[in-house]
């Protein structure tokens, strides 16, 4: 990524990233609470293509299976894996912001 931006942009990428996380797994766990399958269903894309481009692989698989399960109907089974996307996400964020 540095090739393509230059080094000096690469920390407020990261820091982006981390805000990006912050507001987008907050809003995934607030569609499963309040059972919003299509707000989950968008809210667990969006994080599914940021955390792509970080290469945050496990975070982005958690969101692909919760925006998968919602366009297939199972509502049931998105809100079970969001509520695990709250560890993933923490433990995603602790590893960007210590780089």
């Amino acid at each position: 990524m540095s090739n393509e931006v230059g080094e000096e942009t690469i920390p407020f990428l990261v820091e982006q990233f981390c805000a990006d996380l912050r507001t987008h797994l907050t809003g995934v766990l607030n569609a499963a609470r309040m059972h919003n399958a299509e707000e989950l269903q968008r809210e667990s894309h969006t994080l599914k293509s940021v955390s792509g481009t970080f290469g945050a692989l496990r975070l982005q698989e958690q969101m692909r299976l919760i925006n998968e399960s919602c366009r297939c109907g199972d509502h049931k089974h998105a809100i079970e894996l969001a509520v695990s996307a709250d560890e993933i996400g923490a433990l995603t964020m602790e590893a960007y912001q210590g780089s």
